[in-house]
């Protein structure tokens, strides 16, 4: 019965093809732009967890802040307010099971290298041993920094294979420059290193494009950088919890044991904070499917106004076929048959509209996605959801139209004219 209402449905459509089409516009718009405003939404979500995850999703961020922004710092507070070697060895310690490293980074500044006319801008950081495990710095040529390095503040140097690339061309075996000094022009002054290692740089979104006007880091020991700058401050760290652990709720035992430890030197004016990156990443996909939920949800309105518009053209169809529903009852079809073929057909036109929303849907979602810059990601989950939708509407608008036609008298229909 059901193979023959769907026939049915199928020669109806086809003879009244641009009303049919004029009925699905609403439901192709509607289903259209859900399936494009959650690609995007998708692909924006998982391009930026997978970059929020590139720094480390085991990554703990601390850092001391003032609790009044607005209120003037002496000397004396800006001394209270940092992380001291001490503090952090003590740290370091006491949760010795529950972390694999402690990084910290100075920013020397940004700098330059020239080289027969190439220039290779460059940012210059001192950084401790944990540097690497926690940003996830992989090196392809030569070694870290040794203890003595960190411990005498040798100049010495890590370098990036795009670095080598940028100066001495695609065909330069990064290698070559092991153990070979570069000059460095910070501030106008010159920071002579020996490369001890090379590292593979990544590229981000804002890198892609073209080398010329890429940044790349310069790793120097810790005490390195100290000594070219004569500032030994520390005010931020990253602790990176152990595998297993759970970086969100180590991060508050972590601030509870400093906002103890710093005690006196914290006072009434400053708070430690500490944030995980697995915290960060948590909140931003929320977000980023709340936003991308809500304005579907507004979109979806069309598939609304598209179902009101089956409704109409479906009452409109029944009336001018109110002879063929008498001639049929007249013969014998039960009233659910007569009910049955006409939300079939308002199933139909809303399932076909649906699909050709969903593919011009995912045309214009992947061309947006594009344009962008981000990797497309496509939801099958909003691919399904959308045709049961479609399918939902069609039995939701077009239940009303049937259930007149399956109640119409026979004597009176046939008698329609």
């Amino acid at each position: 019965m059901i193979k023959e209402n769907c026939k049915l449905a199928i020669i109806s459509i086809k003879a009244n093809k641009m009303r049919a089409f004029l009925t699905m516009l609403g439901i192709i718009i509607g289903v259209c732009a859900v399936i494009a405003i959650m690609t995007v939404g998708n692909s924006m979500t998982a391009d930026v967890q997978k970059q929020l995850e590139g720094f480390g999703v085991q990554n703990i961020s601390i850092y001391v802040n003032p609790i009044d922004w607005n209120a003037e710092l002496s000397d004396a507070d800006m001394q209270n307010m940092q992380l001291k070697p001490e503090v952090l060895h003590r740290l370091s310690q006491k949760f010795e099971k529950k972390i694999s490293g402690i990084s910290v980074e100075a920013n020397v500044d940004g700098g330059k290298v020239i080289r027969d006319g190439k220039t290779a801008n460059v940012n210059v950081l001192g950084t401790s041993a944990g540097y690497y495990k926690a940003n996830k710095v992989k090196l392809i040529n030569g070694n870290s920094f040794n203890s003595y390095d960190y411990q005498q503040g040798n100049n010495v140097a890590i370098i990036s294979d795009k670095f080598v690339e940028q100066l001495y061309g695609k065909e330069f075996a990064p290698e070559n420059l092991l153990g070979k000094e570069i000059e460095i022009n910070v501030w106008e002054q010159y920071l002579n290193v020996t490369v001890v290692g090379i590292y593979h740089y990544e590229e981000s979104g804002s890198g892609r494009g073209g080398n010329k006007n890429i940044t790349t880091n310069v790793y120097l020991p810790l005490k390195a950088a100290w000594n070219f700058t004569h500032n030994e401050e520390i005010y931020e760290c990253t602790v990176v919890a152990a595998e297993g652990e759970n970086a969100t709720e180590l991060s508050e035992e972590i601030k509870n044991y400093l906002t103890d430890a710093m005690a006196n030197s914290l006072g009434d004016k400053f708070v430690v904070g500490a944030y995980s990156n697995q915290s960060m990443i948590e909140e931003n996909t929320k977000t980023m499917n709340q936003m991308t939920m809500a304005i579907s949800m507004i979109a979806a309105i069309a598939l609304i106004v598209g179902g009101i518009g089956v409704m109409n053209i479906m009452t409109v169809s029944i009336t001018e076929r109110t002879r063929e529903i008498g001639t049929r009852k007249a013969l014998g079809a039960p009233d659910s048959m007569i009910m049955l073929q006409f939300i079939s057909e308002a199933i139909i036109i809303c399932l076909i509209g649906g699909i050709i929303g969903i593919v011009l849907g995912l045309i214009l979602g992947n061309v947006a996605v594009h344009f962008m810059g981000y990797n497309p990601h496509v939801s099958i989950a909003s691919i399904y959801m959308s045709v049961g939708f479609s399918m939902a509407i069609g039995v939701f608008f077009g239940y009303s139209p049937a259930k007149h036609a399956a109640k119409m008298n026979p004597i009176d229909a046939l008698r329609y004219e």
